[in-house]
Order: C-alpha cells, then sequence, then structure tokens
C-alpha cells in the first residue's frame, strides 16, 4: 500500500490528494502528521521533513508535490487529470504561475509562525499576491476563460493556489477585482472534486477510501 503524509492545511497536500482521486488511484494511505513538530516517520521518508510526501508500494519515497502528481498521472493516464502540453508555452506559462502563486501565498502565511508581519518577506510575498491577482483577473478577462477549463494539471494547481488565497488571504482577493477569477473558481473542470476534499473535510483527518469521489 502506497502512504501519502500530509496534514490538513496545505495547499500541495490538497492538490495531491485530488489527484489521486481523480487518477483513480487505490491502497492508498493518508497518513496524517504534524511537519513541524518533525515525527520520525516523515522524517525518515523526507529527511526536509516536507509534506506531502509519498511513500510508493515499492517503498520509493516522492517528495515535490508536482513531481508526485505528475507520477500519478503517467500511472494511471486518466482522462479526469491530463498532464500539460511542455510544448505549449502557454501551458507551461499557466502551471509556472499556480505553482509559484501557491508556494508564495503559503510560505508569507507560514512566515507569520515565526516573525512579525513587517518582516519583508511577508510583505513582498503578499505584494506579488496581489499583483498576480490583478494579472490573472485582466488574462482571464482578455483571453477568456476556456484554456483553463481544461482538466490539466496547470488548472488544477490554479484552483488550489486560489482557493488557498481565499483561505489565508483573504483581504488580498477581496481588495482586487476578481470577477474573472470567481468565475474560473465557479466552472473550473475541478470543483466537484475540491469540494469531496474541503479543508473542513479534510481537518477531520479522513481516510482516502472516505472520499467518495464518482
Amino acid at each position: 500500500m502506497m502512504k501519502l503524509y500530509l496534514n490538513d492545511t496545505s495547499p500541495f497536500s490538497r492538490a495531491v490528494v485530488a489527484a489521486a482521486l481523480l487518477t483513480k488511484s487505490s491502497s492508498l494511505s493518508l497518513e496524517w502528521v504534524d511537519p513541524w513538530s518533525s515525527p520520525a516517520e516523515l522524517v525518515d521518508a523526507n529527511p526536509f521533513c516536507l509534506i506531502p510526501t509519498l511513500v510508493t508500494k515499492e517503498g520509493i519515497n516522492l517528495s515535490e508535490s508536482l513531481c508526485i502528481c505528475q507520477h500519478l498521472i503517467e500511472v494511471s493516464q486518466s482522462e479526469d487529470l491530463t498532464s500539460i502540453d511542455y510544448q505549449s508555452v502557454d501551458q507551461v506559462s499557466q502551471l509556472g504561475f499556480a505553482k509559484t502563486l501557491m508556494e508564495i501565498a503559503f510560505r508569507s502565511a507560514a512566515l507569520k509562525r515565526y516573525t512579525d508581519e513587517s518582516n519583508e518577506l511577508i510583505a513582498r510575498g503578499e505584494k506579488g499576491i496581489s499583483v498576480a491577482m490583478e494579472k490573472l483577473n485582466q488574462q482571464l478577462s482578455v483571453d477568456g476563460i476556456k484554456s483553463y477549463l481544461q482538466p490539466n494539471l496547470a488548472n488544477l494547481y490554479l484552483h488550489v493556489a486560489l482557493d488557498y488565497v481565499q483561505f489565508r488571504h483573504s483581504a488580498i482577493l477581496n481588495d482586487t477585482e476578481n470577477h474573472h477569477i470567481m468565475e474560473f473558481i465557479q466552472r473550473s473542470p475541478f470543483t466537484q472534486v475540491l469540494d469531496v476534499i474541503a479543508l473542513e473535510t479534510l481537518s477531520t483527518e479522513p481516510s482516502f477510501e472516505s472520499l467518495i469521489y464518482p
């Protein structure tokens, strides 16, 4: 059985759980941990003590959420979640934007555990999120939403990242003209699966089997 080490608020963990559901992964055990306390089993699987970490049936440890998701896609060949076309500069750009947004939103929130809000990295991160929201809303307005409705990894990461911005940085999103962003969230091909693994559900530390997804 594969083991996925994760916690309930990590957007990276949520993206991997969504990918596992969409690719119909079987025999997966969700191992709920607090990475900040450096539990021995997580350190053993990932010396950086980062989540998510996936331990395969063969005992091979996979880290970095994007790599884990890509592996699940390639193994399953699912039509519910596809990779991007790496020859398409637009799709590569979308994935890079979404992953960076997720990382900056997470880092800016996590830093507040250890320092005051005047920290330069927090300020730069929150400014970047604000500018990114403006640019994304404008891009959705100019280019239209069609390419963002493809069930690919870039759009999954974007939806999860935007959910995390709503969760941790709602004031930034609310202060931005976000009509087109909200339209994307409502029409996203991943709305159903992300509703199944809403933060309220993940906070109960469910088993993978209990996360019913048609």
